[in-house]
């Protein structure tokens, strides 16, 4: 974990944190086939030699258990979704009890409220989602994350009670970014959280975002976190 700027114990109010989420390889995970084969994260410690890259990767301290397993079909193709509902109920349970504002920044965005809402269990009326990119012309795909994300500190610096930013994205979070952030100089806080693509969000994380949520006040202007075992130039293949 990397941490930046100062501790803010000088503000004493913040407004409710906002949570971005992204979906390929930060709830929906993409691991090996042999895990799957072999019965996932909870019985890899059966089969795997504690010091091979499995168990490295895959030990239950360390990975959620990938109970979802559906299909998921658009106008544009099908997916095989693979999600820990421990994980999914427990980030949609801070939006239930209203801790946080939870917002889908994903390139399901135009999906996210009919397809992937119901498949995790969630309310749409409770999550909403950011409209980043144009679904047709692709426009904005490429920047529009990011240009959320800077848009959303900005404003916040313009609240007498800002509110805290929480960003998950396996492949848009980055050191580069977390700097540039800083330089707005944010008046709330700002986690930036960059999962392993074969995991999606780490136990460490997850407990990382939920006392972020929770004690905002405890942390830095910007903190970045990067899962140590991230592969930063694969690709995974989502949607």
């Amino acid at each position: 974990m990397i941490e930046r700027g100062v501790v803010m114990t000088d503000l004493k109010m913040f407004s409710k944190p906002v949570v971005f989420t992204d979906f390929d390889g930060v709830l929906n995970a993409f691991p090996d086939d042999k895990l799957l084969r072999r019965g996932g994260v909870n019985k890899v410690m059966t089969w795997a030699k504690p010091d091979s890259p499995y168990a490295k990767m895959y030990n239950p301290e360390k990975a959620f258990h990938l109970d979802g397993n559906e299909k998921a079909h658009t106008p544009v193709g099908s997916w095989r979704i693979h999600w820990s509902s421990e994980l999914s109920d427990a980030m949609y349970a801070l939006a239930v009890d209203g801790i946080v504002k939870l917002w889908w920044l994903s390139t399901w965005q135009p999906y996210c409220s009919q397809i992937l809402d119901p498949m995790l269990g969630w309310d749409p009326m409770l999550v909403d989602v950011i409209t980043w990119y144009d679904p047709v012309t692709k426009w904005g795909r490429e920047t529009g994350k990011w240009q959320t994300i800077q848009r959303r500190v900005r404003i916040e610096c313009e609240e007498n009670e800002p509110a805290p930013i929480v960003w998950i994205d396996d492949d848009e979070c980055f050191e580069q970014r977390a700097q540039l952030l800083e330089e707005l100089q944010p008046k709330a806080p700002v986690l930036m959280v960059r999962p392993d693509y074969r995991i999606g969000i780490s136990r460490r994380q997850w407990k990382l975002i939920d006392t972020f949520v929770h004690h905002p006040e405890q942390f830095d202007t910007v903190t970045f976190d990067m899962e140590p075992t991230c592969r930063i130039y694969d690709i995974h293949h989502g949607f």
